[in-house]
């Protein structure tokens, strides 16, 4: 063998077991390749959740919006606004007596299955929750009108729509995923400019928000389940327990809210004896605002909170002083379940009060899911 091909074959040997030493590469995977749907949802959560923290938020704005007057109006041009009002530091009483609690769940209903939801009320508490920090809430739910003005602008295309993550139910409480995704495609009257955007999840509802922060330079985010707590009881009952925003009164229930009433002729659950005008949903301000000048406290469509649900049923008993946590420390990069609040169109009374606890994973869109705001300085922003 001549000198040339010994070096070539030697070069091909040592190319060769080079190139054995490598890993094989990763294997390329469509949506429908993952072990299973939830390690595929888990790595979405932490996608969407990385182009949430990569935002650039400004807080500019921030000094012209709190030392402006109680009542502010963000402009979205075409004559749309979104109202924010504030709320001053404060505390409440987490809790419910028992008494308010049988009240609650003797309430009658077509299936007569409020005790079912029972543990939910929990008649051992009374803690004094305080928020140090003034913060503004917007009037409304976020109605169909200020999202599609937010989807014209940016040609958003909603996560619930993207990975397939919506739910409707039947008549008989059978939830189903997958279809009528589209928060542009609901069933009319859902579907009307003033009525609440559903189908959106805990991410599209902090991408409006982040949106609504390139107009205004002000910190928007979903309320923690505290704000939104302090926020929707009467100023005057601080130190007292209380289960409606409007305090602790039971008459005229389908005149205050929107709820699960006999309009819903074929569901399994709704309660007869009230008519509150509404099948569906209904536009953001059909029910009278609580003392702060907030509609749809109660009713309508359940919103979204900076919460995490897991840890708020973990809380500690005992009065404490609640701070929002950070982006990456809520779990929502693992599509870990939200707190939601306020109950909806939909809802047994077990679930249309102040204390009921629900929630969905955060990639969830659902048919009586939609959100509100709040403003927030940044340093008590958790961006």
């Amino acid at each position: 063998m001549s000198v040339g091909l010994v070096f070539t074959a030697f070069v091909w040997l040592s190319t060769a077991c080079q190139v054995q030493d490598y890993k094989d590469l990763p294997k390329n995977r469509r949506s429908d390749q993952y072990e299973s749907r939830d390690e595929f949802l888990h790595r979405t959560a932490e996608f969407e959740t990385e182009r949430l923290h990569a935002r650039p938020w400004r807080f500019d704005g921030e000094s012209e919006f709190f030392e402006s007057a109680d009542v502010v109006s963000v402009p979205l041009g075409n004559r749309l606004e979104l109202r924010f009002r504030r709320v001053d530091s404060g505390r409440y009483i987490d809790g419910i007596t028992p008494d308010l609690k049988n009240r609650m769940l003797d309430i009658e209903n077509r299936n007569g299955d409020l005790r079912r939801w029972e543990d939910m009320l929990d008649t051992e508490r009374r803690d004094k929750v305080s928020i140090d920090y003034d913060f503004f809430v917007s009037e409304t739910i976020i109605p169909n009108a200020l999202f599609a003005a937010f989807v014209q602008e940016t040609g958003y295309q909603t996560t619930v729509e993207r990975y397939k993550t919506g739910w409707i139910v039947d008549s008989q409480a059978h939830w189903l995923q997958g279809f009528a995704n589209s928060w542009d495609h609901q069933i009319h009257p859902m579907s009307e400019s003033d009525h609440p955007v559903v189908q959106v999840s805990w991410f599209d509802a902090m991408h409006f928000a982040g949106w609504l922060n390139e107009q205004a330079g002000v910190i928007f985010r979903l309320p923690t389940k505290e704000e939104w707590l302090l926020a929707a009881r009467p100023e005057n009952m601080a130190g007292e327990i209380c289960v409606f925003p409007w305090g602790n009164e039971f008459g005229e229930l389908e005149k205050r809210m929107n709820f699960g009433t006999a309009e819903l002729t074929e569901y399994a659950w709704i309660h007869e004896q009230f008519s509150d005008g509404f099948a569906l949903s209904s536009p953001v301000k059909a029910f009278p605002a609580n003392d702060r000048g907030l509609h749809d406290m109660l009713g309508n469509v359940w919103v979204w909170n900076w919460t995490n649900s897991e840890r708020y049923l973990a809380r500690p008993f005992g009065s404490r002083i609640e701070h929002p946590e950070s982006l990456m420390q809520l779990g929502v990069d693992g599509n870990h379940a939200m707190t939601m609040t306020g109950g909806c169109y939909l809802a047994r009374m077990s679930h249309t009060n102040l204390l009921a606890n629900m929630s969905h994973p955060a990639l969830d869109g659902a048919e009586d899911i939609g959100f509100r705001l709040v403003a927030v300085r940044k340093r008590d922003s958790g961006l």
